[in-house]
């Protein structure tokens, strides 16, 4: 239980250091199970600029995840 809070603090820190759009839409749609679609909808972009900027933002968290 002590690791599963220690790695939920290291997935917050990491999460911490992307771009707030980055953070918002991985968040929406990995632990609130919101569609890339409806995430491009509410913010006003085309799926694939949506898709691009969480694309970009996974690989800077893996990045922060593997230091």
């Amino acid at each position: 239980m002590v690791e599963r809070g220690q790695e939920q603090a290291r997935l917050d820190a990491c999460l911490g250091e992307l771009e707030g759009r980055q953070a918002a839409a991985i968040r929406s749609a990995f632990i609130d199970g919101t569609t890339y679609e409806e995430l491009a909808r509410v913010a006003g972009v085309p799926l694939g600029t949506m898709k691009s900027t969480i694309r970009r933002g996974l690989a800077k968290l893996r990045a922060c995840l593997e230091r």
